[in-house]
């Protein structure tokens, strides 16, 4: 008997979501379980009856039917059901059958509800809606980026050297002189050998000056005394939970025997945070030459990797790493202007796709074109080929690839005057077909990063007018859209690729990214929405009533969840010295991890079923 408790422990902890529990959770349930057998093709629970169990697959798989008719689902090992029932009283809409020989877990409804009260973790997982699941998953995965924050000591921020102090008794005068000659912006206040406040940058603005006080005022008098302190050993996230909770930007940093060793100030924080994103940028947009450029930008992934590491969620992470993209994209149009001279007439560099939308991770190529005034004359054209030719070669260089198709602005294509894109833009709305669609969306994503903004604007407008006022061009986007390949099978199992080494794998950025980029797209067109980013659109549809907010708010949610695993897979592929992609092996997710993808992928498939349904209906 104990062998069995001991195995049915064993197999719970290492089961979702009872893995979430504590031990002692764990193992007080162990002894509520019940165990059953059933044989291949018996009845476990029929649609209408009353149920007062949760059921754990331990070995087997079963099949669920709607009201013994619709296939739902089958589980395999590990697979729990009959929740719903629980949840709604006990009325059972799914007859389960074994569909091999299977030995199930059996958990009283009353543990599981006393579970779901106690564990957070337990209550997310088996929440009432799809919604709610993935909207807790965002929040784990967000929690468990922070918890790196929990092995990052504040001792390791600061520097090494003995923090500047004065006595109580110091003028406010005397201190500001001290701090200026020492090019400090906080003063460690001392008496007695022991710290009795601080005094900072921010407490002569506010404290003196602002209240014209006496600068001949001892310093005591406008310190913030008795600061809160911390270990140098304390944890980073404890030092910032302290800041933001007390609303102060710096903490002293004591050693082993209460001696001061540092003021952790926010600015450490900011920069071992974002150093590398922060430090990269200044190198970028300083950068005197095209080599330093791409010495530069050759840090991106990098940082990418340590924002990875450091915490950041997702939607930050795209953010600073497509504002590095655009620093890079920029800086290299300026640089080939000052080899060729000043621009004949104005212009704008234009990024397209992941970078106009500010969602771009590393190892993407190049999409970027040019966008030139109306009065450019042959010579001008000549110019903006050469300059085209020059930025393209610089950002391959960098890092940012030449784009297989086409889409840079080294393409003659792709450099055009105002009333060019105009008439191209306008083919393209007025006269669709499946072909034109498929190469065009990426256009449709447009952002100017150098040059005139005017000129971009002036394209834009028209061209969001235009497309709202045609529903036949809506329709293609939306059937467009269906192209994508939702990687969930009807019984909630994952439809993997196999890789170029048989790996089996899914495209986290085809598969689930692009669908609900092509959702918000094609509905913000559709109602003449000009945000760009994805997310942004999502909002502004919600905001306009054009989406209902619980299913935009489940698309945002997806989004960002898929995101974080493709940004921790890409991170991982950087800090390996592997070239960063977007094909995931579910082999490499957690349990649970898998569970939450699988809670995203129908909010994608019902996102593009709507679209096909609204949109796309009078063609698909």
């Amino acid at each position: 008997m104990a062998s069995e408790l001991s195995e049915i422990e064993s197999f719970l902890k290492s089961t979702a979501p009872f893995d979430r529990l504590g031990d002692e959770q764990v193992r007080a349930i162990v002894r509520k379980i019940t165990v059953r057998y059933y044989r291949s093709g018996d009845e476990i629970l029929r649609s209408g009856e009353h149920n007062d169990f949760l059921f754990v697959v331990r070995s087997g798989a079963v099949e669920l039917r709607l009201a013994g008719d619709e296939l739902t689902a089958r589980l395999e090992q590990g697979g729990c059901f009959a929740f719903p029932s629980l949840l709604r009283g006990g009325e059972v809409r799914n007859t389960t059958t074994a569909l091999e020989d299977t030995l199930c877990y059996l958990l009283p409804a009353d543990e599981f509800h006393a579970l779901r009260k106690s564990s957070q973790g337990f209550r997310d997982y088996f929440a009432d809606s799809e919604q709610e699941r993935i909207r807790s998953a965002v929040r784990d995965l967000k929690c468990n980026r922070s918890q790196s924050l929990e092995q990052i000591t504040i001792g390791s921020l600061v520097p090494h050297r003995e923090p500047v102090s004065c006595s109580p008794n110091l003028s406010i005068a005397d201190a500001a002189s001290l701090m200026s000659d020492r090019d400090v912006s906080t003063l460690a206040v001392y008496s007695d050998g022991r710290l009795k406040g601080i005094f900072t940058d921010k407490d002569l603005r506010n404290r003196v000056v602002a209240m014209r006080r006496s600068l001949d005022a001892p310093i005591s008098d406008v310190m913030t005394p008795s600061p809160l302190t911390l270990p140098e050993g304390a944890s980073l996230s404890e030092a910032m939970g302290m800041m933001a909770a007390g609303g102060f930007r710096h903490i002293p940093a004591l050693g082993p025997t209460g001696e001061l060793r540092a003021i952790l100030s926010a600015t450490d924080i900011l920069a071992h945070l974002g150093d590398s994103a922060i430090d990269t940028g200044m190198l970028v947009s300083n950068a005197a030459s095209p080599d330093a450029l791409i010495a530069a930008s050759r840090q991106i992934p990098e940082g990418f990797a340590r924002m990875e590491a450091g915490g950041f969620h997702a939607e930050h992470t795209m953010r600073f790493t497509s504002a590095l993209g655009e620093a890079v994209h920029r800086r290299a149009a300026q640089l080939a202007e000052a080899e060729l001279g000043p621009p004949p007439v104005p212009y704008a560099l234009l990024v397209f796709g992941s970078l106009a939308r500010g969602e771009q991770l590393v190892g993407s190529d190049q999409d970027n074109g040019i966008v030139m005034d109306d009065a450019v004359d042959g010579a001008g054209r000549e110019y903006f080929a050469a300059l085209g030719a020059r930025v393209s070669d610089i950002l391959n260089d960098a890092g940012y690839v030449y784009c297989n198709g086409g889409i840079m602005a080294g393409n003659a294509d792709q450099r055009l005057t105002v009333g060019e894109w105009r008439d191209r833009y306008s083919r393209w709305i007025s006269d669709p077909d499946e072909d034109s669609i498929l190469r065009a969306t990426i256009f449709f994503d447009m952002r100017a990063v150098h040059g005139s903004a005017e000129l971009a604007a002036n394209l834009r407008s028209p061209v969001l007018e235009q497309a709202k006022a045609s529903p036949l061009f809506i329709s293609y986007l939306a059937r467009d859209a269906q192209r994508s390949r939702v990687p969930l099978g009807i019984f909630r199992n994952l439809v993997l690729e196999k890789s170029a080494d048989g790996e089996k794998i899914f495209d986290a950025k085809a598969q689930a990214i692009l669908p609900i980029i092509d959702i918000a797209r094609s509905l913000a067109f559709s109602e003449g929405i000009a945000a760009v980013g994805t997310l942004e659109r999502l909002d502004a549809l919600a905001d306009a009533g054009k989406m209902a907010r619980g299913d935009a708010e489940s698309l945002k949610d997806a989004f960002l969840l898929v995101n974080e695993l493709r940004i921790a897979h890409q991170a991982a592929q950087v800090r390996a010295g592997i070239a960063p992609d977007n094909r995931i092996a579910p082999a490499t997710l957690s349990p649970l991890e898998r569970d939450y993808l699988k809670d995203a992928f129908p909010v994608v498939r019902a996102g593009l079923e709507s679209l096909k349904r609204n949109l796309a209906g009078g063609i698909a």
